[in-house]
Order: C-alpha cells, then structure tokens, then sequence
C-alpha cells in the first residue's frame, strides 16, 4: 500500500479533471448565458453617450512675434522657437480650467439639461429613496454650477496627440449635436482667449512703457552729453576708421615707424661697413653703388682704352718716350679720378647710416613722449569709458524698450496678433454610440464568468485530490502499435501495478512514463537471484538506446561484485571510486559492447564507507539525472534497499524480476515502497510464451 503523502503534480489525475469540467460544463454554459442576458438588461437600461472631437493644433511663436523680445539681430525673425512636451501640457491643462467651462456652460445652456443638473432629474419612488439615502442626485449644498462643472469635466476628455504638436478636445453627451458644440466652442474660446489675453498685455505694456521710455530717453541724452564734454575737457578724442583715441593711434602710429627706421638704419650701416670693407680690399669698382655711378664707368672705360694703347705702343716704343709718358700720365689721373669718385660715394653710404641713426633717435624721442601722455591721461580714460559704458547701457535699454513699445501699439491698434492656436478640425455629430459597449461589454462579463467558472471547478477538483492524498490510479492507455499494456482502471485502495513478459514492452512503458523528463529513474530487482535482475538491466538499458534514449546502467554493490565480467569491462574503477573521491564521472562511465548505453560498475571493494554519505549519493544521481534520459540502478537486494533509504526512495519505477510471491506491487524485499511497480515475469514463467503482458496480482479483470 501507497502511504497517504500529500498530492504532487505526479498525482494530479488530468482525465478526472477533464471529467469533472465536463460535467460541470453545462452549468457553466447556463451561468455564462444567464449573465450576458443579465448584462444586455442592464445595458440597455444605461443611456447612451456619443463623442465628438475637435483637433487643434499649437503654433511655434517666431522670433518676430511683438510678445517675443529679439533676441539676436542676426537671426532672422521667421526662425519658430522649439515647442517642448510641457508647453503642450501646459495648453492641455488649460483646456480643462473651470474657466474656460464656465464661459462654455452658459453661451450652451448645459445648466438647463438634466444630463449635466441632476437637480432637474425626475425621480420615481426608488430613485427618491436613493437619494434620501445619500447614493444618487446632488449633495445637499451643492450649487447649480457645481453639479455643471462636475458633470462638464467628466464628459470632457483633452490629451495631446503623440510626438505631435496637436491636442484632442473629445465630449460625450447624450445629444450628438451638444458634444459637437461643446468640442467646437471649448477650440473657438480657447483660442481667441489667448489672442484677447495678449492684446490686453500689450496695452497693459504700452501704458507702463511709455513713462519708463520718456524719463529713459532724457538720460540717454545726459549720459551721451556727459561723454562728449568729458572729451574735449581731457583732451581725449577718437579719429580713424576704428574710432581710437587720438593718443592711443599716435602711439601706434609711432611704434610702426621707429621698427621702419630701425630697420632703414641697420640697412644704411652695413652697406657702409660692406663699402669700406671692399674698397680696402682694392675692390672697390665691383660695389654696386659704384656700378649704379654715372661717372665711374665711363673713367674705367676710358682707363681701358688707354692700357690698351700702352700695350700696343710698348711693343715699338721705349718707356722714356714722349708718347708713351703722356699716356702713363693719362692713365694714372684716371686711376686718381676713379678713387676719389669711389671715396665720394662710401662717404655718402656712411652719412646716409648717420642720418638714419639721427632719425631713429628722434622717432624714439617722440614715442616717449607720446607714452608719458599716455600714462598721464590714463585716470581720464578710466573715467571716460565709465561714462561711455553708462551712455551705452542706458542706449541699449532705452531701444529695447522703445521696440516693445513700438509692438505694443502696432498689436493694440490692429487688435490683432499671431495665431498661437489652430482648428485643424472641427468636430461633427456622431452616429455611432460611443458608450456603453454593449457587444463588446456583454462578451467581456460572459467570458469572464465562464473562465471564473472553469477556474472553481478545476481548483474544487484539485483540493479534492489533495485531501484523498493520493489521485485515483490508472493505467496507461494502450497506443496503437504497442502491445504489452493493460487498459484496466484499479481502485485506489490497490497498488498500480502492471506484469510485463518481454523487455521491448518494459523499454516502451518507461519511454512512455518519462516523455517530457530526464533522469528517469528505475529500479530492478530480483525475486530469485540477483544476477536475474542483472540481465534484465543490461537487455533493457540496450533496449532503451535502440529507441533513442540516452540511457546509462548503475550498478550498486559494496563488495565489488558485479556486472564487470560479464560486461567485459574493467573493474578497478566504478560507483565506490567515485563516492570515495578516487576517480571521476570520465574515469568509471564505460560504453556497453554493441550498444549505444553506458554503464558504471560496481568498482572495487574499498570504497564502501561513501555509500551511506547522503549527499554525495544525491549529488551523484542528480548528475546523472542531467545527462541521461533514463537511469537504471541494479544490484544486491540488501545494497539497493540501502540506497533507496539514502535517497528516501527518490525513484520513479521499481521492477521486480520473476514470479511475484509477496503482495501485489511491492518490491522483493521491500516491506514499503512509494514506487509504480512493473512485474517482468517472462512468458515461459506463466505458461505461455506470446503474452507480453498479464494483469497485475490483485486487479480487476
């Protein structure tokens, strides 16, 4: 017998479940049905309401609006100024003043109609006892423009359009025709509001503006006065395309020349220096201001004829000779002509350095005394830009106030300004109801009603489960193409159990059991001999790798005997290694011959002392429980029975091998087990070899 434990998703009966919602299906439908006919009555008892909309849209101020100060003489006026989302909210919460509804309220008569004056309702019996009672009809005290504006702001409805610069005005009446007007006058009200709003500012302005700009204007004029007479008193006045002072244009001036007669000075003097250098040299017809000489090539060409006529006549004549002395003497007066003419013009070069040094100095003298006026003026000059910094604040302020004027009186006298708000569309009488939704309001109640019916009954069927502790057994349905499975339901009161004759029926029930799930966990033992049960788990861990499933073999033995052997595996390392930290999970899982499944041995007969550590066991399932689909442990009755109380029998399947002498699903050598019991008795055992599978010990036929 199964202990009473409480109900976990694997005791959850889904065909009761099913059943019980089918039986209750028909209330629910009756339910939902009586409620929508409810909600239809109801419905249609409410008046109806229709909206119309008005779209307006928020303008940009530009730069030349007459409220707008210029900010910038430089940026053309046509520029719109950025509207941020909280001007649009700023006009959105303006929409829905109390001021705008109470100019809107009398021009459209809302006092007058009992939609928007509950005093003016006419009232049965049960509708005067509500109000006595406090629930409908107006509050003792309350005005008549109370209840207009309570009820006018619950009708009205203003929101911005998204990422647009344009804002909804929705009104819900129940005459079309008043939530058209009222949408439409809310727009027109709103937007010459805020025209009549400026021009009374400007006027306002112009009245202000007028006496500050008179008595501004008369200390312009001072201020400005002030800075001329301070001028001429200091001697200070301004010349040049860059109004400089005088002294200040002198003193540049002055500066620019001394660096051009510096640099006339250094030049005269070393061509001077040069001069005397190459006329020391003897050298002195290869200067260039020798060259640029009127007088000295036509002596050098004249000295060149007569060396040539000395050369020519040496040839005949002797040096003593009357002709040839004459030419000599020619020769050497040229030769003195040329020196002295040479001489003249180095002593020109260096008077013209003298004079350029004469008038460095004076330049030099003069941009002294043009500092000392500088710095002695330089209290005057302080106090002067004083003055024409006073003069220019006060100009300044004096235009801008004049401009504002000049806008003001242009604004007044037109009564005109820039549109700030436009009607993009006007809003129109409605056909379609708008509220209540009938179709969509009653389809809403009824699904409401029938998933909250749904919702009872399934949780009514589930804490029914709970309370029983365990959920009514049954057997998995036999799929097409599957034999080996019974289709019998058993009581509760009876373990579920099921005897299978063959291994591919066994393999296929698990796949079955497990779909949807990994690490599936199943036990076999043996009513006989435990290498009976051996065989069983190594056929079925091969049957499960042919159908797909990742499968691995466990067997559990603290005296490292096992399957090794017969498996043709080592047996140094295994399960006991592993829980006594000698190897690891890559050093003991071994692949079965001829199959795809794995298998782990028993290993060797030391590592007993970890098979009792609860959790290093859970954590070694549980690993394996990742990685495999399906884990079948087998061993000694004693060793699996140890395991299985380690683990508080966290299994899904326990198979007992061969005839069953003990009670109907239990495991051999298990007094209690929270197992689903399968029975492998193979066909030989009962008489017949073609049954795959044989009712369980104590179910109904």
């Amino acid at each position: 017998m199964r202990s009473q434990l409480p109900a976990s998703p694997d005791d959850i009966d889904l065909m009761a479940l099913g059943g019980a919602v089918r039986r209750a299906f028909g209330r629910l439908v009756v339910a939902t049905l009586a409620v929508g006919v409810a909600a239809l009555c109801v419905l249609a008892l409410m008046t109806p309401k229709y909206a119309s909309q008005t779209q307006i849209e928020i303008l940009s101020k530009g730069l030349g609006n007459p409220f707008e100060p210029r900010r910038d003489s430089h940026t053309p006026e046509l520029v719109s100024v950025r509207m941020d989302k909280e001007a649009i909210a700023t006009h959105v919460r303006a929409l829905m003043s109390n001021d705008l509804a109470l100019k809107v309220a009398p021009d459209l008569h809302l006092a007058s109609r009992p939609e928007f004056n509950s005093a003016l309702i006419k009232r049965g019996p049960v509708g005067k006892l509500l109000h006595l009672l406090g629930l409908v009809g107006p509050r003792e005290g309350q005005s008549d423009e109370d209840r207009v504006l309570t009820a006018y702001h619950e009708a009205l409805r203003v929101y911005q359009v998204k990422d647009t610069r344009g804002i909804m005005i929705e009104f819900r009446s129940a005459d079309p025709r008043l939530a058209a007007d009222v949408a439409n006058k809310l727009a027109e009200l709103y937007r010459d509001d805020l025209s009549l709003r400026a021009v009374s500012e400007s006027r306002e302005a112009r009245a202000k503006l007028e006496p500050q700009i008179k008595k501004l204007a008369d200390e312009v004029a001072q201020a400005e006065a002030e800075v001329t007479r301070f001028r001429g008193q200091s001697n200070i006045f301004d010349g040049g395309r860059e109004r400089a002072g005088l002294n200040e244009q002198q003193l540049g001036e002055l500066t620019a020349e001394l660096t051009r007669a510096a640099t006339a000075r250094a030049e005269a003097e070393a061509r001077s220096r040069e001069a005397r250098e190459i006329v020391a040299r003897g050298s002195a017809e290869t200067l260039p201001d020798v060259q640029r000489s009127q007088l000295v090539p036509r002596l050098v060409e004249q000295r060149v004829r007569v060396e040539r006529q000395i050369a020519e006549l040496s040839a005949s004549l002797l040096p003593a000779h009357p002709r040839m002395r004459q030419l000599n003497a020619d020769l050497a007066g040229l030769n003195r002509q040329i020196k002295s003419e040479v001489e003249k013009i180095v002593q020109g070069l260096e008077r013209e350095a003298k004079v350029a040094t004469l008038r460095e100095e004076g330049i030099r003298r003069r941009l002294d005394e043009a500092k000392a006026r500088v710095v002695s003026s330089g209290a005057d000059d302080v106090k002067l830009r004083a003055l024409e910094s006073l003069a220019k604040s006060k100009r300044a302020e004096f235009e801008r106030l004049q401009m504002q004027l000049e806008a003001a009186r242009t604004t007044s006298d037109a009564l005109a300004v820039p549109v700030e708000v436009q009607i993009v569309s006007r809003a129109r009488p409605s056909s379609e109801q708008a509220s209540p939704k009938v179709a969509m309001v009653t389809l809403l109640a009824m699904t409401a009603t029938l998933l909250l019916g749904l919702a009872f009954v399934v949780t009514r069927e589930l804490f029914t489960m709970a309370r029983q502790g365990v959920a009514p057994a049954r057997i998995p349905a036999t799929k097409p193409g599957m034999a080996g499975f019974s289709t019998e339901r058993v009581p509760a009161s009876v373990p579920r159990a099921m005897t299978i004759a063959s291994i591919p029926p066994l393999a296929q029930h698990l796949i079955a059991k497990a779909k949807g799930r990994t690490g599936f966990r199943t036990v076999i033992v043996s009513h006989a001999g435990d290498g009976e049960a051996s065989t069983v788990a190594v056929e079925l861990v091969r049957q499960l790798a042919r159908r797909k499933q990742q499968a691995i073999l466990l067997e559990w033995s603290r005296d490292g005997v096992g399957l090794a052997p017969e498996l043709g595996v080592p047996t140094t390392l295994g399960i006991t290694d592993v829980l006594a930290g000698r190897a690891s999970f890559e050093d003991v899982i071994q692949r079965m011959a001829g199959s795809q499944g794995h298998v782990i041995v028993a290993g060797s007969s030391g590592g007993a002392a970890g098979a009792t550590d609860k959790d290093r066991v859970n954590m070694l399932l549980d690993a394996l429980d990742d990685a495999y689909d399906h884990v079948v442990i087998t061993g000694r009755q004693d060793g699996v029975r140890e395991l299985l109380t380690t683990i508080e029998a966290r299994a899904d399947v326990g198979v007992a091998v061969g005839a069953s002498p003990g009670a109907p699903g239990s495991l051999p050598g298990f007094a209690s087990a929270d197992l689903d019991v399968v029975h492998y008795v193979p066909a030989v055992h009962q008489g017949h070899e073609e049954a795959d599978l044989l009712p369980a010990s104590g179910s109904v036929s």
